[in-house]
């Protein structure tokens, strides 16, 4: 690592140390996006290593931002200032495209369970366990779709809140970070296609209620799963 005494632009780099190791890097090819549970709590029902994430596939972008409040005080007889610390919100949002099967909205919910007629919302690829230990699974009233397409935010399943798994590893495939986006709901999802495209594009909208980092040392995070119209989960 270069210092500020020993600095040699021409023949340096400047973070040259061994870590910074050659063709390892992070990049979209290493981190995915998934869908679970509103809490991590939740995840104590079913056990660790138990079916708790499903991955969302196909998605081409994600962002998330952190929004702090700070108060600023002037006082007579002086041109410095005070600063006050606030609120802090978190923002997040990210597109995919609608390659086939379960839409965006119906993936985001895919741990909650509703068996109660005439709207019925059932769990696919989780723990059921997991899903059990989910607070305020209420019986749907507005239809949010049927089988695995669901469009209508307007559902008053959408009432409820979500998680969101954000997992990164690096070109070695070792996992460098992730965390979870707790409570999160969603205000805004839109889809769109036009007469020359030639996919068909969802976009939403998250504001989480925190976000919480992933000790990943001490939780398996997700595993595979194949086959989501027979629920086959496979490691």
């Amino acid at each position: 690592m270069a210092t500020i005494t020993n600095w040699k632009p021409y023949t340096q780099k400047v973070d040259n140390s061994s870590a910074l190791g050659e063709g390892r890097f992070l990049s979209g090819a290493f981190t995915m996006v998934a869908a679970g549970p509103p809490r991590l709590a939740a995840i104590g029902a079913g056990g660790v290593g138990a079916n708790w994430a499903l991955p969302i596939g196909v998605v081409q972008n994600f962002n998330l931002s952190h929004n702090r409040q700070f108060a600023r005080f002037f006082e007579l007889g002086s041109e410095r200032s005070y600063f006050i610390s606030g609120r802090t919100m978190a923002q997040a949002g990210f597109g995919r495209v609608m390659y086939h099967g379960p839409s965006l909205l119906r993936m985001m919910y895919s741990f909650y369970n509703d068996a109660l007629p005439p709207t019925t919302v059932p769990t696919f690829g989780v723990d059921p366990n997991i899903a059990a230990a989910v607070s305020n699974q209420h019986n749907v009233k507005i239809p949010p779709g049927f089988e695995n397409i669901y469009l209508n935010l307007a559902s008053d399943l959408f009432s409820q809140p979500c998680g969101v798994l954000v997992y990164m590893k690096d070109s070695n495939e070792q996992t460098v970070s992730a965390i979870y986006l707790e409570e999160t709901y969603i205000p805004s999802h839109s889809i769109a296609v036009d007469a020359q495209g030639v996919v068909i594009q969802e976009q939403v909208a998250l504001q989480p209620e925190r976000v919480v980092p992933v000790a990943v040392n001490a939780v398996a995070l997700i595993e595979s799963v194949a086959a989501l119209d027979t629920g086959a989960i496979v490691p």
